[in-house]
């Protein structure tokens, strides 16, 4: 880790939990700032006390957060600039995701709203926030992260597959508008992951395959890998990790 990585900041959204916890975690002990919200506060608070537990170089900043309310959204980045300044703005992981359990016919439209508004619309807030002071800088690392269900349909999943295609679009498009400012835009595309979002999803199956799903903190370190590997993950690249044994770039 160089002295430069040291002063980047990083937000990671949904980082209350699952890949998202693990994310900040174990981007506090590479010594970057992290910046970490969610809607639920007191796993927030959990999250802030385990990385200042950790201790070393680890600066952290903890907010709840509604990723789908620009004006939350807004007051999260400026949090983030007030304590760590604009000029570290550097790396942004759009985490946060909801999934429902239900055929197009039986979801309702909050259902859809929720998760259209989660998914993809906290990652356009997120990253229309951030941009300008990536583009300012002309340095950037956004990784997004998607699923299978980016790629291919799956019933009673109508919902969240809309969300997860429309996540996909966004990326291979901004990976083009900013590509002339040495911003990466990165997609990560993932399996079925042992965290509690599948665990409400569909509790049963959960318990029958949760050894055979990927594991969070795996899934941590191939997001690392992708914000400091500059060489081998460029702007527009994505990378699927379907199961312990299952990977592919692109």
């Amino acid at each position: 880790m160089t002295q430069e990585e040291n002063k980047k900041t990083a937000i990671i959204t949904g980082s209350g939990r699952g890949i998202g916890r693990d994310t900040a975690i174990l981007l506090a002990k590479h010594g970057v700032n992290v910046v970490v919200c969610s809607r639920t506060e007191n796993e927030i608070n959990s999250l802030v006390y385990e990385i200042k537990r950790i201790g070393g170089n680890a600066n952290i900043l903890g907010v709840k957060c509604d990723v789908s309310i620009s004006s939350q959204v807004i007051s999260v980045v400026k949090s983030a600039i007030d304590k760590f300044g604009s000029e570290t703005i550097d790396i942004l992981v759009n985490n946060a995701g909801v999934a429902f359990n239900k055929k197009l016919i039986d979801t309702s439209e909050q259902e859809w709203s929720q998760t259209i508004n989660t998914n993809l619309k906290g990652a356009f807030l997120f990253t229309k926030a951030v941009l300008p002071f990536m583009i300012k800088r002309r340095s950037g690392a956004i990784v997004n992260v998607n699923s299978g269900a980016g790629k291919t349909g799956f019933s009673n999943l109508s919902s969240y597959c809309a969300s997860k295609f429309g996540l996909f679009g966004l990326a291979e498009s901004l990976a083009l508008e900013v590509d002339a400012y040495n911003i990466r835009v990165m997609t990560i595309f993932l399996g079925q992951v042992a965290t509690k979002m599948w665990q409400d999803f569909d509790q049963s199956y959960y318990e029958k395959n949760k050894k055979r799903m990927l594991d969070s903190h795996n899934v941590a370190e191939k997001i690392a890998d992708m914000i400091f590997d500059t060489k081998n993950y460029k702007n527009g690249d994505s990378f699927e990790m379907y199961n312990l044994n299952t990977f592919a770039t692109g």
